[in-house]
């Protein structure tokens, strides 16, 4: 064989070592592609807050009595797409919860948990709204700055 047969399979074999520990350095996280830092987390954004106005009352049954609910909520967003398709649809959002928290029993409420729980059923009622009507982004919290019960 020549001699250039040689030397052409070397390159060839120093290539695919270099190319294969390259691979292996990045799946492995050695090394990062420029621009692209294995430890930053992506920039958020800034939280913003929106108040459903008025107050959320409801009633419901607590054995021959009839109690309420008055409920103050704030979503918060880190997109003003979701903030905007919030206030754009909040009939919508508003009734939905309304309806939600009427589902709810006083003793359920009553608790941390109950209440937590109804936080988290709040949260996805008014993303699947903002999903359905195609708006961008979501609301990542629901806060209750006020919850009495009487």
């Amino acid at each position: 064989m020549p001699k250039i047969v040689y030397i052409f399979m070397g390159i060839m074999a120093l290539m695919m070592v270099v190319t294969m520990g390259t691979v292996g350095a990045l799946a492995f996280g050695y090394i990062t592609p420029p621009g692209m830092h294995a430890d930053a987390e992506p920039d958020l954004g800034d939280p913003q807050y929106l108040k459903l106005e008025p107050p959320l009352t409801v009633n419901f049954e607590r054995g021959q009595r009839i109690s309420y609910l008055q409920a103050e909520v704030e979503v918060m967003a880190r997109t003003d797409q979701a903030l905007e398709g919030v206030e754009r649809h909040m009939p919508v959002i508003r009734n939905n919860l309304l309806m939600l928290f009427a589902d709810q029993s006083f003793e359920a409420l009553n608790t941390r948990a109950g209440r937590e729980e109804l936080r988290h059923a709040s949260l996805e009622e008014i993303n699947d709204i903002l999903d359905e009507r195609g708006i961008e982004g979501e609301v990542e919290a629901v806060y209750f700055t006020s919850f009495v019960m009487q």
